[in-house]
């Protein structure tokens, strides 16, 4: 382990496949349910296009040569999902409606298992803890977290959609920070993606721990040269090793 725990003020967690599971397994009720205010408004989708969108618009901010790692804009790609479905463009109504469908079944189904909450009880006692997430829908994650009750034990959460910027730029991680009161090297991140969490994370100067419990949807392969994390866990429970 590169990094020793005395010298670590905060720890910031990503949300999805590092505190909750958003594998796979959600991702496609999350396309079902879609697939619902979809055929409601326009008729039945074509499920296997639709969810072929919905991951060619999780790739999206890593685009492009270099990327730019703009987070996308739900109402920019839900009217072009619409447009390439079905060549109509949606009232403000029927995209209103949509889009509360997309939130809701968000927070819905997002859950944290009882050993997330009695982990965050003893790193609150010790560090400061953040939460840095990246999500076109910054609300749906707020609303997430007070659902969960996870609220209570962050100091400053930033959402992607927040900045308008994803995970690994820097201003992600500099906006946290800044929110924290601490300097990258007396930071702990903790999550899932080797290019947004790992390389984001180093890049920027923190300390970084990779979560390997889940899948992530939107996984990156890696570079020649990459950066290696400080430490890898299986489980979230594992962070007791290295930080407690």
């Amino acid at each position: 382990m590169a990094f020793d725990k005395k010298s670590i003020r905060a720890v910031i967690f990503d949300y999805g496949n590092t505190l909750v599971e958003f594998s796979r397994n959600q991702v496609v009720v999350c396309d079902a349910a879609l697939a619902d205010a979809l055929e409601k408004h326009f008729g039945k989708p074509d499920f296997d296009r639709l969810s072929a969108i919905r991951d060619r618009n999780r790739l999206a901010p890593y685009s492009g040569d270099p990327p730019l790692y703009r987070e996308n804009d739900l109402v920019e790609i839900t009217t072009a999902m619409i447009q390439e479905l079905y060549g109509l463009d949606p009232s403000p109504e029927q995209l209103a409606d949509i889009l509360r469908s997309r939130f809701e079944v968000f927070v819905r189904i997002v859950r944290a298992e009882p050993e997330v909450y009695d982990l965050l009880d003893r790193l609150a006692a010790r560090y400061r803890l953040g939460l840095l997430s990246n999500y076109p829908d910054g609300d749906a994650i707020r609303e997430s977290l007070a659902k969960t009750g996870l609220d209570r034990y962050f100091e400053a959460v930033v959402v992607s959609a927040d900045v308008h910027l994803v995970k690994p730029h820097p201003v992600t991680f500099l906006t946290i920070l800044d929110e924290l009161r601490v300097r990258a090297d007396q930071a702990v991140l903790v999550g899932d993606n080797w290019l947004a969490d790992v390389q984001g994370g180093k890049r920027a100067g923190l300390h970084v721990v990779l979560m390997r419990q889940w899948e992530t949807p939107e996984s990156l392969p890696r570079k020649p040269g990459d950066y290696e994390p400080d430490a890898a866990i299986g489980k979230l429970v594992e962070l007791e090793t290295l930080l407690l």
